[in-house]
C-alpha cells in the first residue's frame, strides 16, 4: 500500500516508483500500459504487479479522473442469470439516469479475483464511483477504492461502518423458520447454493441456526445440503440428497426461490405432496414463487428499491453531500400454499436422525 505522501505525488513520479519496484525503465512501464504486446510475459507481469501494489493508473487518465467526471458508474454483480441482482441493476440504472449518468456493468461469477479485475479495468476506463455486492471481497479491493478516492456503496448487505444499502440476512430468514416450527415441523433440512463465496448465505444459515437455538432445538451441520448452484436443477439435485440423508424430513428451507421451485419439482416427480408431505420455503420472492402451484412461501427482499437507494447514496457522495450512507431495508415473510402443518404427530417429535 502506498503512503499518503506517495499517493499525492505527480503521475511521472508514480510512474518512476513503479519502474523502480519492477526493476525496469520508466519507458518500459509506459509500454506496459500502451503497447503490452511489445513486452515479454515476465516483464509485463512484473510491471503489472508493481502497478497494482502502488495503485498506479497511467498519467493522462489519472489526471482526468482527478479533475473531471466521466459520468459513468461501475457496478460489479455476482451474477445476472437470475432476477435477484438483475432487479438491483434495473433500479440502479433508472436512478443514475436521472442524474445524467450511465452504467458500466460487469459480472464476477462469485469470484473475488474476477471482481477485483473488473474494478481495476473500470478505474482505467475512468468510472466515477462503484456499486458492489456484499461484504466479502478480495482484501485489497476496498483499500484500492479508498486510496484512489473512488466512492462506493455496498448492496445486499447492511453494514454500520461501510456505506451500504441492504438488510440483515440473519434476521430476515428467522420468521420463515419460526413459521415452520409453529407448524410443528422439527425434521427440517436447509438447501444452500454458495456458502463458501457468499457472506449473505452464511448469514442466512446463521439465522436458521439461531432460530432453532432460540426454541431450544438443535440444527446439526449435516442438515445443510450443498446444492452447488442456484438454479432449478440444483434444487432438484439437492432435494434428492436431502431425501437420501433424511427420508423422514417434513420441511425444506432453501437459500432462494429457484432452489425452492426445483425442490417442489422433485417432490412432484417422487409423488410427494406439497405441503401435505413436504413444506417448502424459498427466499427472495421472485416471480416464480407466486407462479408455482402451490405458490411458494418466501422472504420478500427489496431488490429494486435497493438499487435505487444505492444510486441515490452514490450520487450524494459524488456531489459532496453528507447524507445517509447506512440504509437498512425491511424484509417480509410471505406465507403461501407451499407450507402447512407437519404431516404426522410422530414427525413433531423427531428432532434429528
Amino acid at each position: 500500500m502506498p503512503s499518503s505522501a506517495a499517493s499525492k505525488t505527480s503521475g511521472h513520479g508514480r510512474l518512476a516508483e513503479v519502474a523502480r519496484l519492477a526493476a525496469v525503465s520508466p519507458a518500459t512501464v509506459s509500454r506496459a500500459f500502451n503497447a503490452p504486446n511489445l513486452l515479454s510475459a515476465e516483464t509485463l507481469k512484473r510491471v503489472t504487479d508493481a502497478a497494482n501494489r502502488l495503485n498506479y493508473i497511467p498519467d493522462g487518465l489519472a489526471r482526468s479522473l482527478r479533475k473531471n467526471r466521466s459520468m459513468v458508474i461501475g457496478a460489479v454483480m455476482p451474477a445476472l442469470r437470475h432476477a435477484y441482482f438483475a432487479s438491483t441493476v434495473e433500479g440502479l440504472q433508472s436512478e443514475i439516469a436521472k442524474h445524467g449518468y450511465t452504467l458500466l456493468l460487469a459480472v464476477s461469477d462469485f469470484s473475488e479475483a474476477a471482481e477485483l479485475t473488473a474494478v481495476r479495468s473500470m478505474i482505467r476506463q475512468g468510472v466515477d464511483g462503484f456499486v458492489l455486492v456484499g461484504m466479502q471481497h478480495e482484501p485489497s479491493l476496498l483499500p484500492l477504492l479508498r486510496d484512489l478516492k473512488k466512492p462506493f456503496v455496498i448492496t445486499w448487505s447492511y453494514d454500520q461502518i461501510v456505506a451500504s444499502v441492504g438488510f440483515d440476512h440473519r434476521k430476515a430468514i428467522q420468521p420463515a423458520i419460526n413459521h415452520l416450527l409453529d407448524l410443528s415441523h422439527r425434521d427440517i433440512v436447509a438447501t444452500m447454493a454458495f456458502l463458501n463465496v457468499s457472506d449473505r448465505e452464511r448469514e442466512r444459515l446463521a439465522g436458521i441456526q439461531e432460530a432453532f437455538a432460540n426454541r431450544g432445538l438443535p440444527f446439526s451441520d449435516d442438515r445443510v445440503i450443498y446444492a452447488g448452484g442456484s438454479g432449478l436443477q440444483d434444487g432438484r439435485n439437492a432435494f434428492r440428497t436431502a431425501q437420501a440423508r433424511f427420508p423422514k424430513a417434513t420441511a425444506v428451507i432453501c437459500a432462494n426461490d429457484l432452489l425452492a421451485a426445483g425442490t417442489m419439482m422433485e417432490c412432484a416427480a417422487r409423488g410427494l405432496s406439497v405441503p401435505g408431505d413436504m413444506s417448502v420455503v424459498g427466499y427472495g420472492d421472485l416471480d416464480i414463487a407466486a407462479a408455482m402451484n402451490p405458490a411458494i412461501t418466501t422472504i420478500r427482499t427489496p431488490a429494486d428499491e435497493m438499487g435505487r437507494l444505492a444510486a441515490q447514496c452514490l450520487m450524494g457522495k459524488l456531489s459532496g453531500r453528507v447524507g445517509l450512507e447506512h440504509i437498512e431495508l425491511a424484509t417480509e415473510l410471505i406465507v403461501r400454499g407451499s407450507t402447512g402443518p407437519a404431516n404426522s404427530s410422530e414427525s413433531t417429535q423427531r428432532i434429528s436422525r
